[in-house]
């Protein structure tokens, strides 16, 4: 009897066995496949912590303010394939018409929560020397915050062509997006053209770009894409034309950027406005932007905007508050305290471009962890 009962249990044991080394291989293969999957995201965020302080003169509605802020962003890119990916990242920021320029929450309100919304959700593929997004994304051309606040992501669709022959680099940029979606009206569409060249040469690296934003409709009294200070009238055209140029070398080990823009509303204005459409920006960095310890940069620009040169909402928010109609300047250095971490500060000196001064003074010490 005990012949025909062994065999019995080391089949019965056998299948134990395989059963849990089935079960394991299957867990195996599923934590691979998620490890696949995670390969496949690039992580990328930051915080900045900010202390803002803004004094303006008192012939001005604006008030004296001193301000704790702080913005945070975290995304992703998915590598979907070799030329394809799905890029996303959440922002904090105020939700709604004012919240394009800035990702900024202000320390307020009873430690009440802070709005993190959806700040960019695109598509991008890139096949050869052609790059097509499409969705909510950053800002694809050579730029300067004359026109574009570092925060803003626009929402539509972006075609790019670039080719590198020697020394010479070329690039076409071209953008159709969507500004305002109007049931009374017509739509406001930005239409955008870009062409730059990047040449290096012995005595350093020169960059030059031309630009033409064209918000389509913008003339039309119904629309209400105004969300600044007012001083594009909505019975305006807003057609930009934008000269970049700058110039970048090494001057006793470290990097030397010297920089010049000339913008002009080329659009026939509201009958009656003043003829103050142009602006122009100028000035330099010098040093590394603090991504190690001991890395340092500083830097100085002269700026001057006339009421109706740039598309108010989408310029700068922090120049003269975000306002058109000034002039001044801005002084700002930069520290690395260890990687991923560095101190910034910055001095914003502006006055009204004519008429009542309107002096507005804003200093900012910015703390930013980036990784």
């Amino acid at each position: 009897m005990l012949i025909g009962v062994i065999p019995t249990l080391a089949v019965a044991g056998m299948g134990e066995q395989e059963r849990r080394l089935r079960a394991l291989e299957a867990k195996a293969g599923a934590e691979s496949e998620l490890l696949k999957i995670l390969q496949r995201f690039t992580w990328n965020g930051d915080l900045r912590l900010r202390y803002q302080n803004q004094e303006v003169d008192s012939s001005s509605n604006t008030l004296d303010r001193d301000r704790f802020r702080l913005r945070f962003r975290l995304g992703a890119t998915v590598h979907m394939a070799k030329d394809l990916d799905i890029g996303f990242r959440l922002e904090t920021g105020d939700t709604g018409t004012s919240s394009s320029t800035s990702g900024n929450q202000t320390f307020d309100n009873g430690f009440s929560r802070k709005a993190f919304d959806l700040g960019r959700a695109y598509a991008k593929w890139t096949p050869g020397q052609f790059t097509f997004e499409g969705g909510k994304f950053g800002v694809p051309f050579m730029k300067s915050s004359m026109l574009w606040d570092s925060d803003v992501n626009v929402e539509g669709l972006s075609q790019q062509y670039s080719r590198k022959m020697g020394d010479t680099e070329l690039r076409l940029v071209l953008g159709q997006f969507v500004i305002e979606e109007l049931s009374s009206a017509e739509d406001v569409i930005l239409y955008a053209y870009q062409g730059i060249i990047g040449q290096d040469t012995p005595f350093g690296k020169f960059t030059g770009a031309v630009a033409f934003y064209d918000y389509a409709n913008h003339e039309d009294p119904s629309t209400i894409t105004d969300t600044g200070s007012g001083n594009n009238n909505n019975l305006s055209e807003v057609k930009v034309l934008d000269i970049m140029a700058k110039w970048s070398e090494k001057v006793y080990g470290r990097k030397l950027t010297v920089f010049g823009e000339y913008a002009e509303n080329t659009g026939t204005l509201a009958p009656g406005q003043p003829d103050l459409d142009t602006a122009w920006d100028a000035g330099f960095k010098y040093g590394k932007a603090g991504k190690k310890f001991g890395d340092w940069a500083f830097g100085l620009n002269y700026r001057v905007v006339q009421a109706e040169a740039v598309f108010e909402p989408l310029a700068d928010s922090d120049t003269n508050l975000g306002s058109n109609g000034f002039r001044g300047y801005k002084a700002y250095g930069y520290l690395g305290l260890k990687k991923g971490v560095k101190l910034k500060m910055s001095y914003y000196d502006t006055q009204a471009e004519r008429g009542a001064k309107n002096d507005i003074d804003v200093f900012q010490t910015d703390l930013i962890f980036k990784f």
